[in-house]
């Protein structure tokens, strides 16, 4: 397992890169971090089908709970996918949540096989997390403590503070003279 930084700097969130709200603190050995997705499995062989990791947010509105919008990404996902099998979505735990679903989606690709796509939602208050795992239904035995271990070393940045908006015209530029 490779760690973005070294564990004797506990606590300290700059130097991890992160992906919207989600940190990521690990990086398992055969993967590589990709900027503003997630990661991606390295290969030797220029055809083969290498597995990802997506990391995406949304924001949930007030009129829709988590299980509503999994359900509309599943009504979408069908839509794409044809031929697509569901199984979930199924309340899971994950750190830093106040709630979490997972789906997973299988669909034939003509030229490669079977592809397996295992979703985690994770809210917390209205902020949505959003894990896409994607990989050929055939090496995902092999690739599943790499998955695990990432999602594992993922936490969710804290919500920002929204600073009030102070306009030039608010602040009082007067200077006195002494």
């Amino acid at each position: 397992m490779y760690l973005t930084q070294t564990l004797e700097q506990p606590g300290i969130v700059g130097h991890f890169p992160s992906v919207g709200r989600w940190i990521v603190t690990a990086m398992p050995h055969g993967w590589i971090y990709a900027a503003n997705f997630g990661m991606r499995q390295m290969t030797m062989d220029s055809a083969a089908i290498a597995a990802s990791v997506g990391l995406g947010q949304d924001t949930l509105g007030s009129d829709c709970s988590l299980v509503e919008y999994v359900e509309k990404q599943k009504k979408l996902v069908g839509c794409h996918f044809k031929d697509a099998k569901f199984a979930g979505p199924q309340a899971i735990a994950f750190a830093g949540a106040e709630e979490a679903q997972l789906l997973f989606v299988r669909h034939d690709v003509d030229t490669v096989g079977t592809m397996l796509h295992a979703q985690t939602f994770a809210r917390s208050g209205n902020w949505l997390g959003i894990i896409t795992l994607t990989s050929l239904e055939a090496q995902v035995r092999l690739i599943r403590p790499d998955y695990d271990a990432f999602v594992k070393g993922l936490c969710i940045m804290p919500q920002p503070m929204v600073e009030p908006n102070v306009g030039v015209s608010d602040l009082d530029l007067s200077v006195e003279k002494v």
